[in-house]
């Protein structure tokens, strides 16, 4: 897969730009939405960091932020489509992090008996 993202095709055969320099997350983006899971992965590997720290702030357990990373990379992936490039991805991206993370809290409160 890496070598026709390499090569400037994808999946589809749909022309893309190369990879040297290091493609920006709307070329990659638009390779996604092509069917180039290896442009994904990468936008993952690139942001992958960020989402968990976002995550890690919101939620301050550290198991629960991975978890929220790696949910909020499934629903990019999933709803990929839909992403219009109104903002960047990385906002649209942190955007799933905490809303998920603020799912998460909300459950997490319903779960715990109120003492008073």
């Amino acid at each position: 897969m890496l070598s026709s993202f390499v090569d400037g095709t994808d999946k589809s055969g749909t022309s893309i730009p190369s990879l040297s320099p290091p493609a920006g997350d709307e070329t990659l983006v638009l390779a996604a939405k092509n069917g180039n899971e290896q442009a994904f992965e990468i936008l993952v590997e690139r942001h992958r960091r960020k989402i968990f720290l976002v995550a890690l702030r919101i939620t301050r357990a550290r198991e629960d932020a991975e978890d929220i990373a790696q949910q909020s990379f499934q629903k990019a992936f999933l709803y990929l489509r839909r992403f219009e490039g109104k903002s960047s991805f990385l906002t649209w991206l942190t955007q799933i992090a905490v809303n998920e993370a603020l799912m998460l809290l909300r459950g997490t409160r319903r779960r715990r008996p109120h003492l008073g």
